[in-house]
């Protein structure tokens, strides 16, 4: 949850970079088979290769947004709120949550369970 969206994003690139690019063997990573799934094959080539060469600013930068939010809920309130109705109204019963704090868990808790 964040009022500065397109940073926030921008912060969980290197992550999904890692795991794209970075997890398990090339020919056998979970996560980039599922963004392969979701029609990101491209990407997830481009990213693994430069992830492998040590060049991890650079896959980063190949993550584009659609990739992290399609798979992440990132916003403000109203936001964050949606997007848990939606994972909830396609009958997903559990999300994974990231939080900096207690006090961002508290804040989370107020606008989903609202």
């Amino acid at each position: 949850m964040t009022d500065d969206r397109a940073a926030t994003i921008a912060g969980m690139k290197p992550v999904t970079a890692l795991y794209v690019g970075g997890m398990g063997a090339p020919e056998l990573n979970f996560h980039a088979q599922v963004y392969r799934r979701m029609g990101y094959g491209d990407v997830v080539d481009e990213v693994t290769e430069l992830f492998r060469a040590g060049r991890k600013d650079e896959a980063a930068a190949a993550i584009p947004d659609d990739m992290v939010t399609e798979t992440m809920i990132v916003g403000d309130h109203d936001e964050v709120r949606a997007g848990v109705k939606r994972w909830e109204d396609s009958g997903v019963t559990m999300l994974l949550v990231s939080c900096r704090d207690a006090e961002h868990v508290q804040s989370l808790a107020e606008v989903v369970l609202d």
